[in-house]
C-alpha cells in the first residue's frame, strides 16, 4: 500500500500534473520524497512566494498546480500568491504537513510552542480559508484517501485552491491505493433554460455583445465556445486576464476590455450594446464604471451562478450551459445567423465623445486605484531630483519591437506583470491561443517572474516576461530557479528607475511637466541587472537602450535554448504608452 504522500502524488499524476513546486522541510519532506520517487519534476524554488506564483501559473496552463513549503515560515509567504490563485480562479492545491495533534496539545497545556508556531492552535488552516475553496485538515488515517480526493475535486471543479494538511507523521502512514477515477463531475443547475434565455435575448436584441471571461479558459471551453461564437456572429471581446483564450485573429474580436483605457472599437460596442453576455468573466475595480452602468443589459455567468440586476442568482454550470447554447443555436438560430453578423457590424457605428466619456469616466484599468479618490489631487510633494532616466527607449518603441513578427510568434507566451506596460500589452496580438498570462486583477508586482518558472514547465510556449524594474525586484532572485533547470524563459526588465504606476496614479502630472520631480519613494534603488542575473548563472544577460539595441537583444534571447535570457531595457521616467495619454 503506497504512503499518503505517495497517494497525494498518484492522484496528481493521474491529472496530467508533473511537477510539484516548493521549498522542502521537515514537515513536508515525505511530499518530496514521494514526488521524486514517482518521476515527477521536483522544482525547487528561491521563495515560497515564488512557489506559490510558479504553481500558479503552471495550473493555470495544465489545469492544477501542486506547492509545497515549511508550515507557518513557509506557507504565510505563500499566501498572497495564492490570495492571487483564488481571485484570477487558479486551481492550485496547498498540501501543507502539519504538527501532530499531540504537539498542539502539549503547546496548549505548556505555553510552549511547536516549530514554526505563531502560539495559536491551528494557525495556517485560519489563514488559508479566506482564499481557498477548500480547506482542511485529517488526523485521521483511514480519512486520508477521501479528503485528497476531495480537495482535488474542489480544486479541479471550482478552479479555484484547495488547501490539504496533513500531520507530518501521517504522511508517512499506509493508506489503500487509489480506487477508481475522480467524480469530476459538475451538476449542470439551470443550463438549458438559461442557453434559452440567453439566445431569446441575443435574436432580440439590436446591438448584442459578448465579454469572454477568464473562466472559459480555466474549463478549456475555448473551441466549443468558438463554435458558439461562429453560429450567432456575435461580436466578442476578453478580459484581460482572459486575453488570448480565443484567436485574436477571428473576424469578430473586437479588443481586451481594459477599463476606461480600453481601444475606441471596445468603448463603441459597449456603449451601443442593448444586451451584453458576460461569459466566465471576474470584473474588477478597473471595469466598475462601465459595468454597473449596463447591469440592466446584461447577463453575467460566473462562479456557478447566472446572475441578472436586481434578481437573485440561479445556479448555471459554464460548461453545461456552453453545451446547452452550441446544441440550441442549431435549432433556434436558423436562417437568421446572418442577420446576426449584420447587427454584430452595426456595433461599429460611431458615438459621440461626450458619450464615451460619461461611460468611461473615473478608472486607469484592471489594476485601478481603488483608495481615496482624493489621493489623485493630493499627491505628496516631489523630492526636487530629476528624472531617474532621462534617456533611454519609450514605452511605444519597446512594445512595438516587442510586437514585431520576427519575435512575437505563436512558440512564445507573454507574461506581464503589474506596471504601465500593461496597457499597451493588452493591445498586443497574440498569434496563438493561450500565449498570454497575466495577474490582471490581484495586480501583484513580482508576479509575471516567478510566474515564469511554472509556465516553463509544460514546454509548449516559451514564457517571455515583461515585468518593471520595481516588480523585477520583488522576485529577482527566481532567475536562479530558471538557470538550475535551464529554463530557456526570457525576461525583459523596463528598468525606468521608478515604481512607474504608483507615480501616475498618485500625481500623473510628472509625465507631462518635463521639470516636475518624481515622488521620493516612488524611486527605486539602481540595479546592475546584467551582472545581477550573470551572478545567478543566467547565460545571457544584456542591456538596451536604443530600438535596435532591443531589437538584436531579443533575436539573441531568442537563439539562446541554453537557459534564461535576461535583457535590461532601458525606459525613460517619463515616458508613458500612447494608451495612457
Amino acid at each position: 500500500m503506497p504512503t499518503a504522500a505517495e497517494y497525494i502524488i498518484k492522484r496528481l499524476e493521474e491529472q496530467g500534473v508533473e511537477a510539484l513546486f516548493g521549498i522542502p522541510a521537515v514537515y513536508c519532506s515525505e511530499v518530496f520524497m514521494a514526488a521524486k520517487a514517482g518521476g515527477f519534476r521536483v522544482v525547487v524554488t528561491v521563495s515560497d512566494l515564488e512557489a506559490g506564483y510558479a504553481a500558479d501559473a503552471y495550473a493555470r496552463i495544465k489545469g492544477l498546480g501542486a506547492v509545497s513549503v515549511a508550515y507557518g515560515v513557509g506557507t504565510h509567504s505563500l499566501v498572497n500568491a495564492i490570495a492571487g490563485a483564488f481571485v484570477e480562479r487558479s486551481p492550485v492545491v496547498v498540501i501543507n504537513g502539519g504538527p501532530a495533534e499531540s504537539d498542539v496539545a502539549l503547546q496548549s497545556k505548556d505555553g510552549i510552542l511547536f516549530s514554526h508556531s505563531m502560539g495559536a492552535s491551528h494557525s495556517d488552516l485560519q489563514t488559508f480559508r479566506q482564499f481557498t475553496a477548500f480547506c482542511e485538515r485529517v488526523t485521521n488515517v483511514a480519512n486520508i484517501p477521501a479528503m485528497v480526493d476531495r480537495a482535488l475535486v474542489s480544486a479541479i471543479t471550482r478552479k479555484r485552491p484547495s488547501y490539504l494538511e496533513i500531520p507530518q507523521h501521517l504522511l508517512k502512514a499506509t493508506v489503500p491505493a487509489p480506487a477508481g477515477a475522480l467524480n469530476l463531475a459538475i451538476q449542470p443547475g439551470a443550463a438549458t433554460a438559461a442557453a434559452t434565455e440567453i439566445l431569446a435575448k441575443i435574436h432580440g436584441a439590436k446591438f448584442p455583445l459578448m465579454i469572454v471571461g477568464e473562466e472559459i479558459q480555466r474549463y478549456q471551453l475555448g473551441a466549443k465556445l468558438l463554435a458558439v461564437i461562429d453560429k450567432l456572429g456575435i461580436s466578442w471581446m476578453t478580459t484581460l486576464v482572459a486575453k488570448s483564450v480565443l484567436p485574436e485573429s477571428h473576424p469578430k474580436f473586437l479588443d481586451v476590455f481594459n477599463g476606461e483605457r480600453a481601444s475606441a472599437k471596445v468603448r463603441k460596442a459597449l456603449a451601443g450594446a442593448d444586451f451584453i453576455i458576460s461569459l466566465g468573466a471576474v470584473f474588477g475595480s478597473g471595469h466598475a464604471s462601465v459595468v454597473r452602468p449596463k447591469l440592466p443589459q446584461m447577463i453575467r455567468v460566473w462562479n456557478g451562478e447566472l446572475l441578472r440586476d436586481q434578481a437573485p442568482p440561479i445556479k448555471v454550470s459554464i460548461s453545461h450551459l456552453i453545451d446547452a447554447l452550441g446544441q440550441q443555436a442549431l435549432t433556434d438560430r436558423g436562417d437568421a445567423a446572418e442577420d446576426a453578423r449584420e447587427l454584430a457590424d452595426a456595433n461599429q457605428q460611431e458615438w459621440s465623445d461626450e458619450m464615451l466619456a460619461e461611460l468611461f469616466a473615473g478608472d486607469v484599468g484592471e489594476a485601478a486605484w481603488d483608495g481615496d479618490p482624493d489621493a489623485l489631487t493630493q499627491a505628496p510633494a516631489g523630492s526636487g531630483r530629476p528624472a531617474p532616466v532621462a534617456a533611454g527607449l519609450t514605452y511605444d518603441e519597446l512594445f512595438q519591437v516587442i510586437a514585431e513578427p520576427a519575435f512575437l510568434d505563436a512558440a512564445v507566451r507573454i507574461i506581464v506583470d503589474t506596471l504601465l506596460g500593461v496597457y499597451p500589452a493588452a493591445n498586443l496580438k497574440m498569434p496563438s491561443q493561450n500565449s498570454f498570462l497575466v495577474g490582471g486583477l490581484w495586480a501583484s508586482i513580482g508576479h509575471s517572474v516567478g510566474a515564469a518558472v511554472g509556465a516553463a514547465i509544460p514546454g509548449d510556449k516559451r514564457p517571455v516576461v515583461i515585468c518593471g524594474d520595481g516588480g523585477f525586484q520583488v522576485t529577482a532572485q527566481a532567475l536562479s530557479t530558471m538557470a538550475r533547470h535551464k529554463h530557456p524563459a526570457i525576461v525583459i526588465v523596463v528598468d525606468n528607475g521608478l515604481y512607474g504606476y504608483e507615480q501616475f496614479l498618485l500625481n500623473n502630472t510628472y509625465y507631462s511637466d518635463p521639470a516636475a520631480p518624481p515622488i521620493s519613494y516612488a524611486v527605486i534603488p539602481h540595479w546592475d541587472y546584467v551582472s545581477f542575473a550573470t551572478a545567478l548563472g543566467v547565460p545571457l544577460a544584456l542591456n538596451a537602450h536604443t530600438v535596435p539595441a532591443l531589437r538584436a537583444a531579443l533575436m539573441q534571447a531568442k537563439a539562446n535554448n541554453g537557459g534564461p535570457s535576461l535583457i535590461r531595457a532601458v525606459v525613460q521616467s517619463k515616458s508613458l504608452p500612447a494608451e495612457l495619454h
